[in-house]
């Protein structure tokens, strides 16, 4: 596998020597600090250049960065298809054969202007033309958790409780996917983002755990990851209910803890009584 010097020697020496190309913007993780940083990080990197579409017309220009395994154009999609003669931003995700990935944005200099509403961290490689509207951003607050109002926290309990009701419903129609769904994906969501309040609580809203709350050992203790590692289910209609029981008590800790720091009120009559709805329909199935 390349190294970051090598693969930045790469993005560096076509932007320097190709004229089309008037600066180089470094994002994502590499350009936060708090990130992981390791071999598996992208490459962020955004192109301003002069004419986009010398750049899209013919892809066969990325493969002066390596080997490719795949890529993909998101601005291309079979939803939104990409209209090649406009001079709109472009993407080119590129995975490398060695694991290496670099993520190119490219941006026409006359949307230039767009680049002053950036407030993501930003490292600025290059500027040949001392672009105003192109500056380095440190500032990481954008990531961080935010504090939630009132109604949302009431309507994250509430919705916690409902989607727990779909996955019993599929658990007794032994609807697999259905009830495996309700549980990995919407009911899920709604157990993060309680998990995330309480450990943003604690640091007084200032911290982030990431896309997808990757970042999330980072802040919880050994126990609380045993307790986090408990909740996930095997594919087994029997462990899923179990499961489900465990779910629901740990979100009810959270919600009673996160509530009392935010000065909250909780619905405990509505949590216990579709806990025990849940426990009778358990037995039905």
């Amino acid at each position: 596998m390349r190294t970051e010097k090598e693969m930045m020697n790469l993005i560096m020496n076509k932007a320097i020597h190709d004229e089309r190309i008037r600066a180089v913007a470094l994002d994502g993780s590499r350009a936060a600090k708090s990130a992981t940083h390791d071999k598996y990080c992208d490459f962020d990197i955004v192109y301003i250049v002069t004419d986009i579409r010398e750049f899209t017309k013919d892809p066969s220009w990325i493969n002066t960065f390596g080997e490719i395994l795949i890529v993909q154009c998101p601005a291309d999609w079979y939803s939104h298809p990409y209209d090649y003669s406009s001079h709109e931003n472009y993407n080119y995700l590129i995975q490398f054969t060695d694991g290496n990935r670099i993520d190119l944005t490219l941006i026409e200099v006359s949307h230039i202007t767009n680049e002053r509403n950036n407030i993501e961290p930003r490292i600025v490689l290059l500027n040949k033309d001392n672009f105003k509207e192109l500056n380095a951003v440190s500032d990481e607050s954008i990531y961080f958790i935010k504090k939630p109002g009132a109604l949302e926290f009431f309507n994250t309990c509430n919705e916690f409780r409902w989607l727990s009701l779909y996955i019993s419903k599929g658990l007794c129609r032994h609807e697999l996917y259905y009830a495996k769904y309700a549980y990995d994906v919407l009911i899920m969501e709604m157990f993060l983002k309680m998990l995330n309040w309480k450990v943003a609580v604690e640091r007084n809203f200032t911290v982030s755990t990431g896309d997808h709350s990757k970042y999330l050992k980072r802040y919880l203790s050994e126990e609380e990851m045993k307790r986090f590692h408990s909740v996930f289910p095997d594919g087994q209609y029997e462990d899923i209910w179990d499961k489900l029981f465990l779910l629901y008590d740990y979100f009810a800790d959270l919600e009673s803890y996160v509530a009392a720091e935010l000065d909250y009120s909780t619905n405990k009559e509505e949590t216990r009584s579709v806990r025990e709805f849940l426990e009778r329909r358990k037995k039905e199935k």
